[in-house]
């Protein structure tokens, strides 16, 4: 039980962080000429290279905080504002177009390469999910993490595959408001996880 303990307490922010249901409609719309084969290929490189990356910074994130010096609670206040600022959008309060500017954007539709850039990175593995590893890699204080890890990022992806497989069908049952709603829903929760990164960078400061 510890250990799906632990593997839920990286998978479910993780998952939200990612945001499968508000990227959604960006990989509709740059797999709105494609067939639904291509739809499933494009899901699956998308979420495996996206696995991929953060499993990397899961593997080798004490070395990238060390090699330039950086320490946890200054991540921690960092990963806090930079998912408040997510949230922020999730929440519609700001404009979105942090991940990518509406020029790339548009020419990603035009790309074969749209499950590489801009799905897999910035919109999954994006700077909010990489700090998040980083900052959970950094607290790691025992070996029976990395199990977790192994489990925890392959499984969010995975949750993130099944949407965008079936997105669709998602689409259609839910309608735009639907996503809307679910869309606020993750980004209240995003903000919450925001508010405690920062009162923990800040309580190890003091």
């Amino acid at each position: 039980m510890e250990l799906f303990r632990h593997i839920a307490t990286i998978l479910i922010p993780l998952v939200i962080i990612m945001d499968p249901m508000g990227n959604l409609p960006f990989f509709l719309m740059f797999t709105a000429q494609k067939s639904p084969q291509e739809r499933r290929r494009i899901a699956a490189i998308s979420t495996i290279t996206a696995a991929i990356i953060l499993l990397f910074f899961a593997m080798t994130g004490n070395l990238v905080l060390d090699f330039f010096h950086i320490s946890l609670p200054a991540f921690q206040l960092a990963g806090g504002f930079i998912f408040f600022i997510y949230s922020l959008q999730m929440l519609a309060l700001i404009p979105s177009g942090l991940k990518t500017s509406d020029e790339e954007e548009h020419e990603a539709i035009s790309k074969d390469s749209v499950a590489f850039v801009p799905l897999a990175t910035p919109f999954l593995a994006g700077p909010g999910a990489i700090t998040a590893v980083l900052v959970w890699r950094d607290q790691a204080t025992t070996t029976r993490t990395i199990p977790v890890f192994l489990i925890a990022i392959p499984l969010a992806c995975f949750v993130v595959y099944i949407v965008f497989r079936f997105g669709q069908q998602i689409s259609r049952l839910l309608g735009v408001g639907g996503i809307r709603v679910l869309t606020r829903l993750m980004g209240l929760l995003l903000s919450v996880i925001a508010a405690q990164f920062i009162v923990s960078g800040l309580r190890q400061i003091f």
